[in-house]
């Protein structure tokens, strides 16, 4: 009769150390990555390092974590409550605007079904980055342009369509590049000038605001939130106003060793490097604008502060998780494949600008 009974609970006491077993060897590894980091020397050997491991996930993208659980992760895993497709498809484009087109072609002739029948805002940023390289097949275009056809006459997109009356900065960086490329230049006009009358001085944009009475939702100074905003105006075009204002603030919230914070006016915020890449690639695109030479330097500065946060492998560390809501900010800082791709991106350009100096 104990005997059941005794294998019951052996089984059970068996799962729970494996699931608290699988958290201490996650968090062992991540403090074990950490050693020796950001002892790069030489720009072109970190930047070869950065790109071998942007390669390496693109073939095999690691999962962002949609929860900022850090305890029984493998029970959401099991329970199919740790990914999500969403979150990964900008972590794809992000990798994808970082490298060239033979990695793009790559990526593109292994991954023949990247869109559902149902797509989301978040995968116009995945669409983006291979029509670029002219990779995006026509009827994967068609899937994702059916979500802002009704908007040709008026109107802007909202990041959910359970949200309508809300408008997210998000979706700035998500679709604006792609609706500009497309043709559909006067629906990413209007979602960036709506944009316009929530800003804070005129230049920082909320991570939300109603359209029902134009108050923010959130905060002004979420990082990646505002790379959301830069890479929407960088990727569109006709911004160059939006862009040299905003440049010229951030270079007064920039830090002495060239990051930005996950919050940028708290100065004891935890570093993050997607912010602090998005920043770079804004004082690039402003130095191309008016030439002044003190953008190109923060730029610079912005890149070896990445380089500061760049593990041995090649990982840019330090990127914020993904938001679980409105106002609920991840404590979560690792690696993340947009992070990745954003270094990448930003390194590029300022090799593009160099060269031309």
């Amino acid at each position: 009769m104990l005997r059941p009974i005794i294998t019951i609970l052996a089984v059970i006491l068996l799962f729970l150390l494996l699931v608290t077993g699988w958290d201490a060897f996650r968090s062992l590894s991540v403090w074990a990555a950490r050693i020796g980091i950001g002892r790069w020397e030489r720009r072109e050997e970190w930047k070869d390092a950065v790109r071998r491991r942007a390669r390496k996930w693109l073939a095999h993208t690691p999962v962002v974590p949609k929860t900022d659980r850090r305890r029984y992760i493998l029970l959401d895993i099991l329970r199919g409550k740790y990914a999500a497709a969403s979150i990964q498809s900008w972590q794809v484009a992000g990798l994808l605007m970082g490298l060239g087109k033979d990695d793009a072609r790559s990526f593109a002739d292994s991954h023949g079904h990247l869109f559902g029948n149902a797509p989301e805002v978040d995968e116009a940023l995945l669409a983006y980055a291979l029509k670029k390289k002219g990779l995006l097949e026509d009827s994967q275009e068609e899937r994702i342009l059916s979500l802002f056809q009704r908007y040709k006459d008026g109107g802007t997109v909202p990041y959910r369509q359970s949200l309508p009356d809300i408008r997210f900065v998000d979706t700035i960086g998500l679709a604006c590049p792609l609706l500009y490329y497309d043709g559909l230049e006067a629906i990413a006009d209007r979602q960036i000038a709506e944009y316009d009358r929530a800003l804070l001085d005129g230049v920082f944009p909320p991570h939300a605001f109603s359209l029902d009475n134009g108050l923010p939702l959130g905060v002004y100074d979420w990082g990646r939130g505002v790379g959301w905003y830069i890479l929407g105006l960088v990727e569109s075009g006709c911004n160059e106003g939006r862009i040299i204002g905003l440049a010229r603030r951030m270079t007064g919230l920039q830090r002495t060793d060239g990051s930005f914070g996950c919050f940028l006016f708290n100065p004891a915020a935890s570093k993050e490097s997607s912010a602090t890449a998005l920043a770079g690639i804004l004082f690039v695109r402003a130095y191309e604008i008016s030439g002044e030479k003190r953008f190109l330097e923060a730029a610079r500065k912005a890149e070896g502060a990445l380089m500061g946060m760049t593990r041995r492998n090649g990982a840019v560390d330090y990127a914020q998780g993904d938001t679980m809501g409105t106002g609920w900010y991840s404590s979560r800082f690792e690696t993340m494949p947009f992070a990745q791709g954003m270094t990448c991106y930003l390194s590029s350009l300022l090799d593009a600008v160099t060269v031309t100096e």
